[in-house]
């Protein structure tokens, strides 16, 4: 699979922890082959108790997973994140990817309303602000899955 770290017009808020494959946006992990922990970010390692530490490979985490939790937030985000929009309401979910890791991130493009524990949620990129050049300066955030 071939991944890209940056796509015409968009540039990662923060470098080396999602990119763009050929079959969509996905989230940068690592996994450790030794005792089958994953990491987000992956330059994060935590080991499970008595692990050698060895066999540590980047891995792309898959692009859905399921809301395990979230909270509705009616304000809008504190520095140091930044956006050119009114986001607010917005929801802060905790999402569960098959294969095993729990990540936090906005929900967005989504009926509030409508969340529910256990409901499928996909990774996107989503747009903050414009750079210098034009370009939209994304992060990861979660959606429902239609």
């Amino acid at each position: 699979m071939q991944t890209m770290d940056t796509v015409e017009g968009k540039e990662p808020r923060l470098p080396d922890l999602f990119c763009w494959t050929d079959d969509g946006f996905r989230l940068k992990s690592a996994k450790c082959n030794d005792c089958g922990s994953y990491f987000f970010p992956g330059y994060h390692p935590q080991h499970r108790p008595g692990c050698k530490r060895e066999n540590v490979e980047d891995v792309l985490l898959s692009p859905k997973g399921k809301l395990d939790t979230y909270t509705i937030q009616h304000y809008m985000c504190p520095p140091p994140f930044k956006t050119d929009h009114e986001i607010a309401p917005y929801g802060i979910g905790l999402v569960e990817f098959p294969e095993g890791i729990r990540i936090a991130g906005i929900i967005m493009e989504t009926d509030l309303d409508s969340l529910e524990l256990g409901m499928e949620m996909e990774v996107f990129d989503y747009p903050l602000y414009k750079d210098e050049d034009g370009n939209d300066v994304v992060t990861w955030a979660f959606r429902s899955v239609k």
